[in-house]
């Protein structure tokens, strides 16, 4: 899995809340996050059958986008936490982060 360090400061807060709102507030953002929940419907033979989450190129076809663009999208998500990473061979595998949706959703419930 690829773990990356962001300084939160530079993104205007140093509230992991205010990351993932920025993050979820993109449409296409909220459409990955829906795909993300499917199981099985990789093209790739890289994710297994019963395995949550996509390849990039999974999102590509799907959202109609370039690679370039998936990258940007999955970036905001990831700084955000709310989605997980990890390259196997030359691709990107993409998955939620059931437990950081799950924390950010009981704050929402429990502050505002």
């Amino acid at each position: 899995m690829i773990s990356i360090n962001v300084d939160m400061e530079k993104y205007g807060s140093n509230d992991p809340r205010v990351l993932a709102f920025k993050a979820l507030s993109d449409g296409k953002r909220l459409q990955i996050l829906e795909l993300l929940k499917a199981r099985g419907e990789s093209c790739c033979s890289l994710v297994g059958s019963q395995e949550p989450g996509l390849c990039a190129c999974d999102l590509e076809e799907s959202l109609g986008i370039s690679q370039s663009v998936v990258s940007h999208h999955m970036d905001a998500l990831c700084r955000a936490g709310l989605v997980l990473r990890e390259k196997r061979g030359r691709w990107v595998y993409y998955r939620r982060n059931e437990e950081a949706l799950a924390r950010l959703a009981h704050s929402v419930a429990k502050e505002i």
